[in-house]
């Protein structure tokens, strides 16, 4: 199969010059795909270039190496402030949250059925604490103010013997 790689040459010295291969994607030359393939050394013409090329490429990943660190750091600022503010809206749902609003009457009445639905149970015992009205005693302050200081909880004792 002929080869139709079209390279170009240095008028002065014959050596083919340093020029992106078609199919590489620009990243490499014709020259540099050559000497990769095959273990000689670059013409001594080609050196300096090679050298430029080299150096060029240490001070390009050096900046992008800057510029990444930068980049991080705004990301990470970025997270950050995401974060709270992902708190902020957090704390501001649970304080504006319906239940908060409920009147401490209609709570009482709520506690009052939890109570009923447990003496219908087939063995309740009052003394359980997973059941109202110890259970209720501990959702929150709130609850657990409301549920000591309401007598109606506390009246009938359903005992398991």
């Amino acid at each position: 199969m002929a080869d139709t790689t079209t390279e170009k040459y240095c008028v002065n010295c014959a050596c083919p010059l340093l020029q992106p291969a078609e199919d590489s994607g620009g990243t490499r030359t014709v020259r540099v795909e050559e000497l990769l393939r095959q273990n000689h050394p670059p013409f001594d013409v080609e050196l300096p270039a090679f050298r430029k090329i080299a150096e060029d490429t240490r001070t390009a990943l050096e900046d992008l190496d800057l510029k990444i660190v930068v980049a991080l750091q705004l990301l990470n600022n970025l997270l950050s402030a995401r974060q709270q503010a992902q708190s902020r809206l957090e704390d501001a749902k649970s304080i504006l949250h319906p239940m908060r609003s409920i009147p401490n009457e209609l709570l009482v009445t709520i506690f009052g059925h939890c109570i009923s639905e447990t003496a219908n149970d087939e063995d309740p015992d009052s003394l359980d604490p997973q059941a109202a009205p110890w259970l209720l005693t501990r959702v929150c302050h709130r609850w657990r103010e409301l549920a000591i200081d309401s007598p109606q909880l506390w009246t009938h004792l359903f005992l398991d013997f």
